[in-house]
């Protein structure tokens, strides 16, 4: 099988288990559901597919010469989410942690294909299903992992290019089962340019704002039974053509609404706007140890700080749309 990144270029994968699991519905699902939470004609910025992603982080791992496992656990790290990914957070759990598709993904992977898919290569689903196993894959926040790596690079590529993007992932290096940059200067281009894409995208007031109307978009159809919870593990196209279908005048105005150009503002009287505050401390190999970003730049200490003291207001906005 031949895979073709934009970002990391071309891949042959001759492992049949791989290729087995690349084709399997559960991965091929991944398509179908957009990385922002929200597609493409209900957002405010162009996206990719969880599926690209989830492509992205196993190549990744691969060229940081990561074992199968862990290429395996990057492939399927994001198996488990339902249409809509985190936005149902706010239907069922918390945007500020954004942790719903976390507690389920275990049982996920082992009541579907993937687990008998592991099982017949004789690879055990519950520890390929623990991420937390797998340091390249994934760390604690702010580290740098493989998974916020992927997600940052894909859309820096679309806002800047090829050759920005690559800049940077020429930089990473697998230290000690850990991804780290060579340079500081790099490392530093990096943590910022994260920083602005949690401010002006995931982190920004229309980001924000279209999660907490499609969020109630799903709770009033969920509660009318115009969708049933198992249509959440279908693709968002799936179940925005049921929305899209049904009668409800609330759901049908806010549809539109999210198809339409929002503008915001800030109100005392408005919405309160929550979602997970993300930001990383990348570290940088000096001379065989590693030194976190802060520690070496005065500048971007004072940026985390100032950032996370914003986070913790309480922000409220009403929105119409723009004639």
């Amino acid at each position: 099988m031949i895979l073709k990144d934009k970002i990391y270029g071309i891949e042959n994968i001759k492992e049949n288990v791989l290729v087995d699991l690349i084709n399997s519905s559960p991965v091929q699902r991944l398509k179908g559901i957009a990385q922002f939470g929200i597609p493409d004609e209900y957002y405010h910025k162009k996206g990719f597919s969880r599926y690209e992603h989830s492509v992205g982080v196993f190549i990744l791992l691969r060229k940081l010469n990561a074992g199968l496992e862990e290429q395996l656990a990057g492939l399927l790290h994001d198996v488990s989410h339902t249409a809509f990914s985190h936005v149902v957070d706010g239907v069922f759990g918390d945007l500020t942690k954004e942790d719903y598709q976390d507690k389920r993904h275990e049982d996920f992977i082992k009541n579907s294909c993937v687990k008998n898919i592991l099982e017949k290569y004789k690879l055990d689903y519950k520890k390929i299903s623990k991420l937390e196993n797998f340091s390249l894959l994934e760390r604690e926040a702010p580290s740098l992992c493989a998974d916020r790596l992927d997600y940052s690079l894909r859309e820096l590529e679309m806002d800047k290019g090829f050759n920005f993007v690559n800049n940077i992932f020429l930089d990473l290096e697998n230290k000690n089962n850990q991804i780290v940059f060579k340079t500081k200067e790099i490392a530093e281009i990096f943590a910022k340019e994260y920083m602005l894409l949690q401010k002006e995208n995931w982190g920004g007031d229309q980001a924000r704002t279209r999660y907490y109307i499609l969020s109630n978009i799903l709770k009033k159809a969920l509660d009318n039974k115009i969708i049933l919870f198992d249509d959440l593990d279908k693709t968002d196209e799936d179940v925005l053509e049921k929305l899209n279908s049904c009668k409800e005048e609330y759901i049908l105005k806010n549809l539109n609404l999210l198809r339409n150009n929002l503008s915001i503002f800030d109100s005392d009287e408005g919405i309160e706007l929550k979602k997970k505050f993300r930001y990383i401390d990348p570290e940088i190999s000096i001379n065989g140890s590693f030194k976190k970003l802060s520690e070496l730049s005065n500048e971007y200490k004072k940026i985390i700080n100032l950032e996370k003291q914003n986070s913790q207001k309480i922000k409220k906005v009403k929105y119409f749309v723009k004639k």
